[in-house]
């Protein structure tokens, strides 16, 4: 049984493309999976700083700044509500992972796809040889 490299029995391409598929597939529902659970998180530490600000427990303060330090933001004693900087930042790193996974999967369907497509490897060049021109008879 021998394996060639893009013949009848393995196409190394496809094969690499397919893995790439099935991994960036995974790495993408999984990045969507933190996208939404960060857009929780984020809406959990405001209503917590809301309802901290409202009662004078400093227990409440404590549980909402420790739970904002779990999810990548500092959060001061006396703050009522997270600004739009933390927000966005607590936001956009797993949006920027949807995107780079949506692009690592476009890149394996395109090896996967890569037996259909043809790519042209080399430049053929033609040499033309210059006729010769009859000369004319001069009058």
């Amino acid at each position: 049984m021998f394996f060639r490299i893009g013949g009848r029995s393995v196409h190394l391409p496809k094969l690499v493309g397919a893995f790439i598929i099935v991994a960036a597939l995974l790495m993408f529902f999984n990045a969507g999976a933190q996208m939404f659970e960060s857009w929780d998180n984020a809406k959990f530490l405001n209503t917590c700083l809301e309802n901290s600000s409202a009662s004078l427990s400093f227990s409440d303060k404590l549980t909402c700044q420790q739970s904002a330090y779990y999810a990548g933001t500092f959060v001061r004693l006396d703050q009522k509500s997270l600004s739009a900087k933390q927000f966005w930042s607590m936001i956009l790193q797993p949006i920027a992972n949807l995107f780079l996974w949506a692009v690592v999967l476009v890149i394996g369907v395109m090896l996967y796809l890569s037996g259909k497509l043809i790519i042209p490897v080399e430049e053929a060049e033609r040499d033309f040889k210059e006729k010769a021109r009859p000369k004319r008879k001069r009058r």
